[in-house]
This record gives C-alpha cells, sequence and structure tokens, in this order.
C-alpha cells in the first residue's frame, strides 16, 4: 500500500472508528475544550502509528515531531471552529448534515496530502 492509503486507513480509523458519542457531540462546544482535545490526541497518534507502519521510507525524527504537531493543530482547528459549517455559509451551501461531513472530511484529506507532499516525501 502507499503512504496515502495508510494513513487515509488510519484518518477512518481515529476520525470514526475511536471517536465516541461525548467526543463528537462536545467538541464544537468551545475553542479550548477537553473533548476536542482528546479526539484530537487520538487521531494524531492513529495517524503517527499508521505512518510508523506504512515504513514507506524512514523519517527523521524532525519530521515525525512536525507530522505529529501539525496533525493535530490542523485537526482540531477544523473539528473545535466546525469549520465545515463556516464554509457552507461563506459559499452559501446547504447547511444539512450531510454536507457538512463531506466538507469537514475532505479538508482533513487535504491536509494529509499537504503533510505528504510537503514534509514526508
Amino acid at each position: 500500500m502507499n503512504l496515502f492509503t495508510w494513513l487515509f486507513l488510519g484518518h477512518l480509523v481515529g476520525d470514526w472508528v475511536l471517536q465516541n458519542d461525548w467526543m463528537a457531540q462536545n467538541k464544537q462546544s468551545a475553542l479550548l475544550n477537553l473533548s476536542c482535545a482528546i479526539h484530537c490526541a487520538i487521531y494524531t497518534l492513529t495517524l503517527t502509528i499508521t505512518l510508523w507502519f506504512s515504513r514507506s521510507i524512514p523519517y527523521t525524527s524532525v519530521q515525525i515531531s512536525l507530522f505529529f504537531a501539525l496533525t493535530f493543530l490542523s485537526h482540531y482547528l477544523i473539528d473545535a471552529t466546525n469549520a465545515a459549517a463556516g464554509w457552507s455559509r461563506l459559499f452559501q451551501q446547504s447547511n444539512s448534515i450531510f454536507v457538512r461531513i463531506v466538507v469537514d472530511q475532505t479538508f482533513h484529506l487535504v491536509i494529509i496530502v499537504a503533510l505528504i507532499e510537503f514534509l514526508l516525501v
């Protein structure tokens, strides 16, 4: 499997399988909140472990540290600020839950692609 496939699987596990109802319902309650921090920590650890399993190339400690920090920060900002709803309002899209989920997932996948292209290869 290539690196994107590994990280995509890690994304699915971290953002869907390991996120419980408490995290999902409370992660947007305030900019600084425990549920979002816990969700993002679990997500980041999942992606970092997945990166290790991919073993595509040996990464430096700087690359791993930056990957960890940028993954956590970007995921936190997207989730805590409800960036998908803001995007939908800005572009006058439907406010349906389906559209918000697709926009949210697109944001996360764009971050993963950017991390691969600009940090990991």
